[in-house]
């Protein structure tokens, strides 16, 4: 049987892993974003004052829930005819609900 000594430290190191695996996926996300130059300059009249990074959190944004930010960002692909891997565009889409979105 397991003792409680050995289960939680095992537990601890497989939340940390995670956590490592989510802040390496949204580093990718950024640099895919700024490698292919996805910061909102296509958008800019349609953003606040003119500021494109406020697009993302302009209080009548499109985007309302995460799978409409997946939805969103493959548009945003496509349109730009960008040849990006599922798991590429899964860390564009991390990366902007970590740092302007929030959705859960």
């Amino acid at each position: 049987m397991w003792s409680l000594k050995l289960l939680l430290p095992a537990l601890i190191a497989l939340s940390g892993a995670a956590w490592a695996g989510e802040d390496e996926t949204i580093a990718q996300g950024r640099e895919l974003l700024a490698e292919n130059q996805c910061n909102g300059a296509c958008h800019q009249a349609k953003a606040p004052d003119n500021d494109p990074l406020r697009l993302y959190t302009r209080p009548d944004a499109k985007v309302k829930d995460l799978p409409g930010l997946r939805r969103q960002v493959n548009r945003c692909v496509s349109a730009l005819n960008t040849l990006l891997a599922p798991d590429e565009i899964a860390s564009i889409v991390a990366a902007l609900n970590h740092d302007f979105y929030k959705f859960k």
